[in-house]
């Protein structure tokens, strides 16, 4: 693996980590960035230099949050993991539920007896919230519209079509 890419995929999960996602997923995520076709958890494991254990255990949390997807190749048993198709909506669907997840707290604390700079810090909070989550959200929905019209090129498809022709 070329310097750079390793550099690349050393700081996507520094990036990772810092938004509660072990430093290993962050990895597998920005190997299988780097990777022009889908990896098996040996091939995942080997690269990154961790145990095939590790990697698995990462790659569940990533198909989890929806990041990644597993495919298959005929005749092959062993899972292979890729980005899923629309990775980035469910990168930004992940951080919109952590934001959730803060307002959802602040909003059932009872602090009515706060100071009054405290109830406005909570006000301001709540009306952020409501503006940029709402608008992303929004944005997330229009995406989505968007790109369900658009084909994605994903290895199984691909090895279906070279399966098809023989």
């Amino acid at each position: 693996m070329a310097r750079s890419h390793a550099q690349f995929i050393e700081e996507v999960g520094v990036t990772t980590e810092g938004d509660g996602l072990p430093r290993i997923a962050g990895r597998l995520f920005g190997y299988l960035l780097l990777s022009p076709e889908p990896r098996s958890l040996d091939e995942i494991a080997e690269a990154l230099a961790v145990s095939k254990g590790s990697a698995s255990t990462d790659a569940r949390l990533l198909l989890h949050h929806g990041w990644l997807r597993r495919v298959s190749q005929p005749g092959d048993r062993k899972d292979y993991y890729e980005l899923a198709p629309d990775f980035f909506a469910e990168i930004v669907s992940y951080r919109l539920a952590r934001w959730d997840a803060l307002h959802d707290l602040v909003a059932g604390a009872e602090l009515e007896d706060a100071p009054p700079e405290v109830l406005d810090r909570l006000d301001y909070l709540e009306r952020a919230q409501r503006f940029f989550v709402d608008g992303i959200r929004a944005l997330l929905s229009e995406w989505r519209i968007a790109n369900s019209a658009k084909p994605s090129s994903t290895f199984s498809t691909k090895t279906a079509s070279r399966s098809a022709r023989g």
